[in-house]
């Protein structure tokens, strides 16, 4: 009976053991993401900026052992800009760019291991949704009436699409971006533009 207990022990034993185990390595994946990289319009929205660097932040949550959804925001600082239409009253007036843009949303990531014997090599692709802001400000020499706003804040969501490449803590990645800045803003001119292309380096932890 003795010799019965202890076999009995030993076996819960090595099972919590085993489940335990089970259980860190399932929740070891890296949550936090640092991205740093270049935005590049494309199509008709390439007349409004140029090339511009990009900077971001995600927090990261597993779905099951392969599927995890992030939550962040990446924003950009546009250079070159050029001066876009918006209607003011009943003139059309050239508005300058507040040099600031800003992604907000969340991103679906299915990961793919690339190596059987080094958990930490993969490719990931992603697929993400959110809203996005691109701030605008009218010349100085207008003529505003009191309490009369002065900026126009291009308000839109944005679907993207994109794959990432990690090895360890490092990666890079490419995504494209659909932003229809014009969709839910009448002043602003027709085809302003909506395509894009965000690219860099990723450190991950």
């Amino acid at each position: 009976m003795k010799k019965l207990f202890i076999i009995l022990v030993c076996i819960i034993s090595q099972s919590v053991f085993s489940q335990n185990e089970s259980q860190d390595s399932y929740d070891d994946y890296e949550r936090i993401y640092v991205e740093a990289g270049f935005v590049q319009p494309i199509g008709k929205l390439s007349d409004k900026f140029d090339l511009s660097p990009s900077f971001g932040f995600w927090f990261r949550n597993k779905i099951n052992r392969e599927d995890f959804i992030d939550f962040g925001f990446n924003f950009f600082i546009p250079k070159k800009t050029v001066e876009p239409n918006f209607e003011y009253r009943d003139s059309i007036v050239n508005y300058k760019s507040s040099h600031f843009a800003i992604n907000i949303g969340t991103r679906f990531a299915k990961v793919v291991p690339l190596s059987m014997r080094k958990k930490d090599f993969n490719l990931e692709w992603n697929s993400g949704i959110g809203l996005a802001l691109n701030f605008y400000k009218a010349p100085d020499e207008l003529d505003f009436e009191d309490g009369e706003h002065t900026k126009e804040v291009l308000t839109t969501f944005y679907l993207s699409q994109g794959i990432k490449l990690n090895y360890k803590n490092i990666g890079l990645q490419c995504h494209y971006q659909w932003s229809p800045y014009g969709l839910f803003n009448d002043k602003v001119e027709k085809d302003f533009g909506s395509q894009s292309l965000m690219f860099g380096i990723v450190y991950r932890q």
